[in-house]
């Protein structure tokens, strides 16, 4: 897949969402999980309230059905899990350096974007029971990061991170810098 994410100087920090949010934090927005910025579901109704958000946002973000790399990242040598993709074929894609010796390893695959299909993953995702999986859209280079606690979307569209924005603020902190 050719997408800026993967040249200079965004390969540095991607596909890491700290390191891309602080390194480009005009491509960066965040909602929450849940109201109130509650970290975890404790009921069915509140794991439905994540995943209808981390839905709409995604879908916001890369597209209806859209094709997508998925792309997994482990931290200093940890393994990359296939249990909730299985028989999906892993590329490794490029190192991320942090902080002069902590290293970020990446595998990508394909997909395409369907958070009902995606139902599993996503749960244990807001669970924490999976981490660091990324969603870069084939179409508009927009980038879905969900991790437990809400979702990071990264894009190059200014507009559309302004429109989102607008759509998505009552699910957004009110912190100055949108943490």
């Amino acid at each position: 897949m050719t997408s800026r994410w993967f040249e200079q100087p965004f390969c540095e920090a991607f596909p890491v969402a700290h390191l891309m949010r602080a390194a480009f934090p005009q491509c960066w927005l965040r909602i929450h999980a849940l109201p109130e910025s509650k970290r975890y579901a404790e009921t069915d109704a509140e794991r439905e309230t994540v995943l209808d958000r981390y839905s709409r946002f995604g879908t916001a973000l890369l597209g209806e059905r859209a094709p997508c790399v998925v792309i997994q990242s482990r931290f200093n040598g940890s393994a990359r899990s296939d249990a909730l993709m299985p028989g999906k074929v892993w590329a490794p894609i490029h190192r991320v350096v942090e902080d002069g010796d902590e290293v970020w390893d990446s595998w990508m695959t394909h997909t395409t974007w369907d958070a009902a299909a995606l139902r599993s993953l996503l749960l244990a995702i807001s669970d924490d029971q999976e981490a660091h999986l990324a969603f870069l859209s084939e179409l508009t280079e927009c980038v879905f990061i969900p991790y437990d606690g809400g979702a990071d979307g990264f894009s190059f569209d200014s507009s559309l991170l302004r429109r989102l924005s607008e759509a998505f603020g009552p699910w957004r902190s009110s912190h100055p810098r949108g943490l």
